[in-house]
């Protein structure tokens, strides 16, 4: 198994972390720490930190925070993209602070978990507004650490990776072996997912797991590993389960080119559209993804962020359920309900007004 992305957390990000958690001297501190939201909705500039809009998921983040934006104000809206580079995502952050101050409102997917309390400290000592998706470091928590960091939202991988593997399994007779590929190693939605797959191997013997390999959410990379493990294993390989969509389309990729397309079965978790395309086609093997989250973790996210900032909320004040949750649970995608799924970028249902309509349990 590859280690996490250490190549990426470079010793730029070290350096960059020791100056925002021992100084923060470029940031506006216009507003103490635990003050209530002031600003004036003409003032506040609507920001979402994500990888890139070439993964077709951060489109569907961007279309959910860009229809907040078109409400409100969608001249004062930036999307910024790390590229999967954490320093970098920690600079860009840090350089938008330093210019607007306490009326920032950032909905940020951390790159990795360790990025976010360099994040957090630069918010919270500017006075901005901060709503988090996916990434955290275990012990750190909105409610335990600062009412600038408003909220933290994420989907409860286990299930997600439990029901796909199981569909994967069913769909190979519940017997046969498969291969394995994880997203970035240092994600909680990664290690979440990949617990669900395990839970689902105890339960079904007849199932082997050949082996496992981060592919770092990257389609081309899954391909090349899929390709690998194609060509050590042979026909021995009945099925991949895939950590994204992503991957799960690279795996796919490299099973077509080995000529085996329909015999091994793919699964995967997030719902991009070319994926629940697949699975409505019985000839590519693709049996089953789960629907998109995107638009709403966009969308309700800014909506959160932007309610604290204009003190509509006092974060402070908030239950804690409305600091750290997941998002309502929902059923996976196969071909019986793939052509019933809306589109990931379809915002229509998203009730802005009601901030916690998504809210399922509190995270841990």
């Amino acid at each position: 198994m590859h280690q996490p992305r250490s190549a990426v957390i470079s010793g730029s990000l070290t350096a960059l972390l020791a100056v925002s958690l021992s100084a923060c001297g470029a940031v506006d501190s216009g507003s103490a720490a635990g003050d209530s939201g002031t600003c004036k909705p003409s003032d506040v500039t609507l920001v979402q930190s994500g990888r890139g809009l070439e993964n077709e998921y951060y489109v569907a983040v961007n279309a959910g925070a860009r229809a907040f934006a078109n409400a409100h104000h969608p001249r004062r809206y930036q999307w910024i993209a790390s590229n999967g580079d954490s320093s970098k995502q920690l600079s860009q952050i840090q350089s938008i602070l330093a210019k607007g101050g306490k009326c920032v409102v950032l909905n940020v997917d951390p790159n990795e978990s360790s990025v976010l309390p360099a994040i957090v400290k630069a918010v919270d000592k500017s006075g901005a507004w901060l709503v988090t998706q996916w990434n955290r470091p275990d012990g750190l928590a909105p409610e335990s650490e600062s009412p600038h960091w408003v909220a933290h939202m994420s989907v409860d991988g286990v299930p997600q990776g439990y029901e796909t593997a199981k569909a994967l399994f069913e769909s190979m007779g519940g017997k046969g072996s498969i291969v394995a590929l994880q997203g970035i190693l240092d994600n909680a939605p990664a290690q979440e997912r990949f617990r669900g797959l395990q839970k689902a191997l105890k339960e079904y013997p007849g199932i082997k797991l050949l082996g496992d390999q981060t592919a770092g959410w990257d389609r081309t990379k899954a391909q090349n590993v899929t390709q690998t493990y194609l060509t050590k294993y042979g026909h021995k390989i009945g099925g991949v389960w895939a950590a994204s969509d992503s991957m799960g389309l690279g795996a796919l990729g490299a099973v077509k080119n080995a000529g085996r397309i329909g015999k091994v079965k793919i699964a995967s978790i997030d719902g991009l559209a070319e994926a629940v395309h697949d699975v409505r086609d019985p000839s590519t093997g693709y049996v089953a993804t789960t629907p998109s989250t995107g638009a709403a973790q966009g969308g309700l996210g800014m909506s959160i962020g932007y309610a604290a900032a204009t003190g509509r909320i006092d974060p402070a004040k908030e239950p804690r359920g409305h600091r750290s949750f997941y998002l309502k649970p929902l059923p996976i995608i196969t071909r019986a309900n793939a052509s019933s799924v809306p589109a990931p970028t379809d915002t229509a249902k998203l009730d802005f007004k009601n901030l916690w309509s998504q809210n399922g349990r509190p995270i841990k």
